[in-house]
């Protein structure tokens, strides 16, 4: 909470007439993981702004962590906190903290006061362009985030002389997330869905201003030789459960020739991207030293081959490759090799990278 102008100069702001607006430091380079610096607002012996059985030294740092853990969790993004638990700490250490870590942004999260309702935020009075790309990126998502938990008045975009917007060397925003003092707008501060809700926009906005990607949807699925509709082979392939390196109840196996004949694993593969393809077969001396492996990649059938006298009863990886949409014969065991002994079959499995 910034409550009133008045008590904002005093509590935050040491906005005292006459200051000149310290120049911006050098925006910090990205480094291999953007840095994101978030303030859960007072904490410790400073509640913030108390009303309506809330307080907002609470509230923020229930929000502030929540924001942390979508980030951590869907983004390649390190972040710091200013405080995580109940703790005091200075308007001064935080930026200092923030400035000496080398934060790509900065986010402050605060409870507003003062008879009011609805959400704004807040940049620097003079900002560079990063500054209000952050600001705007925040405002837009962090209130649509709130409208889906609840009616919301937008009351804006502003600009003010707050400490921790002027001392910090990175773009810095701060966000007002409704009223603590008006009922309808602590109700909803009471509802964890809300937060939740609350938190999900300010994790949105800082990924639309740093362009972070969230990980590819997860996808993983194993075909076995017995898998009903997934497996097809010609009658030149024998079963076996003479290995207890098998995966599942049996493997296949067939005479090498000058001839394809393969085996083929039936895989639907849900989106063009980039796949891990891993093999099981059992192993034995009388095994193939070259397996031919057919990968039908979206650029083409790419062989790689494995020596089956070794390595059995684990999955063994042939390797990367882009594969396309689409329910298909996507991996194949060749019996098309020079190599003696007989060419294994037992189980494909293939992962989204």
């Amino acid at each position: 909470m910034l409550g009133n102008p008045s008590v904002r100069r005093r509590t935050l702001l040491a906005a005292a007439a006459g200051i000149a607006a310290a120049p911006f430091a050098a925006r910090p380079a990205f480094a291999a993981n953007p840095k994101v610096y978030l303030d859960p607002g007072h904490g410790g012996t400073d509640p913030g702004a108390v009303a309506n059985g809330l307080q907002e030294k609470a509230l923020t740092l229930n929000i502030a962590l929540q924001i942390r853990n979508i980030l951590q969790a869907n983004y390649a993004v390190d972040v710091r906190m200013s405080r995580t638990t109940d703790a005091t700490v200075s308007l001064a250490q935080r930026t200092d903290d923030a400035n000496a870590w080398g934060a790509t942004i900065f986010v402050s999260v605060h409870i507003n006061s003062g008879g009011g309702t609805g959400f704004e935020s807040y940049r620097y009075l003079t900002s560079d362009a990063a500054t209000v790309n952050l600001h705007n990126a925040l405002h837009s998502r962090v209130l649509s985030g709130m409208r889906t938990a609840g009616s919301v008045t937008d009351r804006g975009l502003k600009t003010a002389n707050f400490h921790v917007l002027r001392e910090s060397n990175m773009p810095a925003v701060l966000t007002e997330n409704l009223f603590i003092d008006t009922v309808s707008d602590a109700n909803l501060l009471k509802s964890a869905a809300f937060l939740t809700a609350t938190a999900q926009g300010h994790a949105n906005g800082i990924a639309a201003h740093l362009g972070l990607s969230a990980p590819p949807p997860s996808f993983s699925t194993i075909v076995d030789n017995t898998t009903a509709g997934r497996f097809t082979a010609s009658a030149n392939w024998g079963t076996s459960t003479f290995s207890g390196q098998r995966y599942g109840a049996d493997y296949r196996f067939a005479n090498p020739v000058l001839a394809s004949d393969a085996a083929w694993f039936k895989v639907n593969i849900p989106a063009t991207a980039n796949y891990r393809v891993d093999v099981w077969h059992a192993a034995d001396p009388g095994y193939s030293a070259s397996a031919p492996h057919v990968v039908v990649t979206a650029g083409g059938n790419q062989t790689v081959n494995l020596d089956q006298r070794t390595g059995g009863g684990a999955w063994r990886s042939l390797g990367t490759f882009n594969l396309a949409a689409g329910d298909y014969n996507a991996v194949g065991v060749s019996r098309w090799t020079s190599a003696a002994g007989y060419v294994i079959a037992d189980a494909v499995r293939v992962t989204r990278v």
